[in-house]
């Protein structure tokens, strides 16, 4: 078999067709002129416009040169200045003409006046520009019908005059490339005095790149240059002959604005091989788009070059990939065989993914296992063999389980679908067994990834069953990994088991991983697929899988995806038996603080350590022990990038605590005022030795019990639980925990609070100090609050009462729901808590009236000022109701 010639190069017909032809290269052609166009402009163009055009002549802002150059050829003379200046008035004043793609302006002088007169033409637009006259000074009656001027572009222009005419360069530039010789140096003397700015002097390097001269100096020019001008630079990708004079122009990325085909193509035929690391670059930027990508990769295929070679087979599974992959194996064997002696490794299970699609190649092309095997050198013969082989893992087994060791059977409610088409990519992954002392052979990974097509969670698959039983856990996870990323790489919109398969094998970090693609699938048009990654998440079902989906809810932009997230949420939260409260408990964040609370941010030589104060807002501690608010800035001993991303870290941190601290502080309150209960392992995870809650926690007293009493206790700095003696304790195994209201310590309120204060730890909330109230005989027996008759509170934080939903107007005159209003709080299971105000709070003015006068105040069974007193009323929600009121009386 011989081998192909794997230094030629030669473009096929189709992408010289895609380039802007160059004379005395493959791509010059035969230039075919549209006739109508100049009937077009004379008609559209000149009649049509001729009081425009008169009126920008006659402006006395423009040039008079140009004024007279414009009358000239409106006149019919052919003058050059005149029709470029023609063609600029016209822009501006209405529709201009190439807004048909179909016109070509270069075609419609060259029917008026020739070749000579065209070229002239279309370099004489570079050098004018319109204007308004008010810009200029220039009175006018009436700004309405203000004609436009034309002025001279100055040689050295602080901004880059915009320009349309790169259709008609490319014209001219078609006509020169098979212009007779005669001609082609007529045109070449009159470009040859065209350089009065630089946009002209770009103009015609790109009309004449075989002029190296003019091309060298426009490379030279372009980093003195003031302005950005994206024309220009795509002029100069398509017509310099060597990357050399890329380099020299700093023009090494392939920018947005310049992937477009006819600029790559005309790049590839100029350049050569040597463009290879220009457009591999450009093609693996993530903002590069799908179709600039997909023929980045076809003109990166067609080049003899290691960088194209290594660059599908490091990217194999990107859409369009693998194809080109195997084109190149067979196009350029030997070198596709270096390249993959080069990328051969042998660490680590993620790794054998990437080694499997190198594999893949190798068994794909027949040429790689033969002469062009034998031309390698020994070392990477050696390589290949070893990689090819698997040397670096346990033997295949002949041991196959039976449900692995035949290609899956459906079982009539199914049948068995096609193999993907990027399975080769993936049954070469090696599948320990456990005890990685063996490994399943090729054939008998080619039927798991067969039998997951048709595995579902109500009808689990034999062989997927048989893996799970026998294979490697990890080898099975990458696996299984590889196997949906392959596929989302791919771009396949078939397969969706490829998806859903991960609910058998995902893991936490599983988890995370699909996390962050979920996150980019809608930006990428793919909101379904998002949806459906959602739904698996909701499968997996795992307190990492809730945590992710809240995530997503809460910080995705899209609303439909955020929508679906919610109902995920809420759907694991049921599906593990979390109560409202335990789902949040789960879904605290933890900042990337270590397992002790701790974040150190490292400044090179020096490092400072996040603390958080009571309400969790962060300050860090210098090297010194000193306490600052922000981190300072680097010094000189400082490593800048470093500090740079400690700094980042920490604005992460305290932007992400702004919210999240407030909230925590209020659920732990709430949790104290409603009596929540913890078991100990959720207490321990979840509060205690959360990374974030133990700030929290370790301000706090708290109570446990085994079911005879409760015993208080507090966490201590190190994390340990101490007694009221601050003697160490251990939470009994089957223990309950509860944040204790100062209902619940009783006297040891003063013996914790002197305990507090001798450790200086300041509580988040009033738990110690806080106000305890209780109804006396009389008022439990009756209903009514008498002590509070008579005295006015704030009518604002009344009002601000409604907004918890817990709270809401009672009315005296229920037929009148613009009459003043009192309130009313319904106690579950007991009865309302009836405020009768004076003179009641206005529905149309809320706050017209600053305070309000408490005319009754009682706990009653049923929504009236005068019902009967309920009886066994919870002492610590009488407390926290009356301390509400007492909060907001006038004192």
């Amino acid at each position: 078999m011989d081998l192909p010639d794997e230094d030629s190069f030669e473009l096929t017909a189709e992408q010289l067709a895609a380039a802007v032809p160059r004379r005395g290269r493959p791509s010059a052609r035969a230039f075919e002129m549209r006739p109508d166009d100049t009937e077009r402009w004379r008609y559209n163009g000149i009649e049509q416009r001729r009081e425009d055009l008169r009126q920008a002549a006659a402006s006395p802002a423009t040039d008079p040169r140009i004024a007279a150059a414009l009358m000239s050829y409106i006149n019919g003379r052919p003058d050059a200045v005149g029709a470029a200046a023609a063609f600029l008035v016209d822009d501006a004043v209405g529709t201009p003409l190439w807004a048909d793609p179909r016109y070509s302006q270069y075609d419609a002088w060259l029917g008026e006046h020739g070749p000579e007169f065209a070229a002239a033409a279309v370099m004489e637009y570079y050098t004018l520009k319109t204007v308004d006259p008010v810009l200029r000074g220039v009175p006018v009656r009436d700004p309405a019908d203000r004609p436009y001027a034309v002025e001279t572009v100055p040689p050295d222009p602080d901004e880059s005059p915009w320009r349309n005419l790169g259709l008609e360069l490319a014209r001219l530039r078609t006509h020169l490339s098979r212009m007779p010789e005669p001609m082609y140096r007529r045109i070449e003397a009159i470009l040859e005095s065209k350089d009065r700015n630089p946009v002209q002097r770009a103009a015609r390097a790109f009309l004449m790149p075989e002029r190296t001269d003019w091309v060298e100096g426009v490379c030279e020019e372009r980093p003195r240059r003031r302005f950005a001008d994206f024309a220009i630079d795509n002029w100069l990708f398509q017509c310099v002959s060597s990357m050399d004079q890329l380099e020299r122009a700093r023009l090494t990325r392939l920018q947005a604005v310049a992937q477009f085909p006819h600029v790559v193509w005309t790049l590839v035929e100029g350049v050569g091989p040597d463009c290879a690391p220009l457009l591999a670059h450009a093609a693996a930027r993530h903002d590069t788009k799908p179709d600039r990508r997909a023929f980045l990769f076809e003109a990166l295929g067609a080049l003899p070059s290691d960088t194209a070679v290594r660059f599908f087979l490091e990217r194999h599974s990107a859409p369009g990939a693998w194809d080109l992959a195997l084109k190149a194996a067979r196009r350029f064997p030997i070198r596709t065989l270096r390249m993959i002696a080069e990328l051969a490794t042998v660490n680590g299970d993620a790794d054998r993914v990437s080694r499997a699609g190198l594999v893949g190649v190798l068994q794909s092309e027949p040429l790689l296992r033969g002469p062009a095997r034998d031309a390698l050198d020994p070392a990477d013969r050696d390589r290949i063999d070893a990689l090819a082989q698997w040397r670096d893992l346990p033997p295949e087994t002949t041991d196959v389980p039976a449900a692995l060791a035949t290609p899956p059977q459906p079982d009539g409610r199914r049948k068995a679908p096609a193999a993907p088409p990027w399975a080769a990519m993936i049954t070469p992954v090696p599948l320990l067994l456990k005890g990685r002392r063996a490994r399943l052979p090729q054939a008998a990974a080619a039927h798991l990834l067969a039998a997951m097509a048709l595995d579902t969670p109500k009808h689990p698959h034999p062989a997927v069953q048989a893996a799970i039983a026998h294979c490697d856990t990890v080898c099975l996870r990458e696996f299984s990994w590889a196997v949906f990323a392959t596929w989302d790489r791919t771009g396949d919109r078939a397969n969706p088991w490829a998806l859903t398969q991960l609910a058998r094998f995902a893991d936490d970090d599983i988890v995370r991983r699909l996390e962050a693609v979920i996150r980019e699938w809608p930006g990428q048009g793919l909101h379904k697929r998002a949806v459906r990654g959602l739904e698996l998440l909701g499968a997996i079902g795992t307190e990492e899988a809730l945590g992710v989906v809240h995530r997503i809810a809460k910080q995705v932009a899209f609303k439909g995806l955020k929508k679906a997230a919610l109902a995920e949420v809420d759907k694991i939260a049921a599906r593990l038996g979390l109560d409202q409260e335990q789902l949040l408990d789960r879904l605290v964040p933890d900042f990337e603080l270590d397992a002790d609370g701790r974040m150190t941010l490292d400044y090179g030589p020096r490092a400072f350590t996040v603390g958080f104060d009571e309400q969790l807002k962060p300050f860090v501690i210098d090297p010194k022990g000193k306490v600052r608010k922000s981190l300072p800035k680097p010094d000189g001993e400082d490593d800048p990038e470093a500090a740079t991303l400690a700094g980042l870290r920490f604005d992460k941190l305290k932007r992400g605590l702004r919210s999240v601290g407030t909230d925590q502080v209020k659920r732990l309150e709430k949790a104290m005022t409603s009596g929540r209960v913890w078991s100990r392992a959720d207490f321990e995870r979840h509060v205690a030795g959360h990374a974030l809650m133990r700030h929290l926690a370790r301000r706090l007293v708290w109570q446990y019990t085994t079911g005879r009493g409760w015993t208080s206790f507090r966490v201590a700095e190190d994390g340990t639980y101490a007694d009221l003696r601050d003697d160490a304790i251990r939470l009994p195994e089957r223990s309950a925990v509860r944040l204790p209201h100062p209902l619940h310590l009783g006297s040891e309120i003063k013996a914790w609070a002197e305990v507090f204060a001798d450790y200086e730890v300041v509580q988040p909330f009033e738990q110690l100090a806080r106000a305890v109230f209780a109804l006396t005989d009389e008022e439990a027996a009756t209903g009514r609050i008498a002590r509070l008759e008579g005295r006015s509170v704030h009518t604002g934080p009344l009002v601000g009462l409604q907004r918890g939903r817990t709270w809401w107007k009672y009315t005296y005159a229920f037929a009148n729901t613009h009459a003043p209003y009192g309130l009313c709080r319904e106690i579950p299971d007991v009865g309302f808590l009836m405020l009768d105000l004076q003179p009641g709070i206005d529905p149309a003015a809320p706050t017209a009236e600053p305070h309000q006068r408490l005319n009754s105040v009682r706990f009653s069974t049923v929504e009236a000022a005068d019902g009967p007193a309920p009886r066994d009323l919870d002492p610590l929600l009488v407390s926290e109701l009356l301390a509400v009121l007492d909060r907001h009386i006038v004192r």
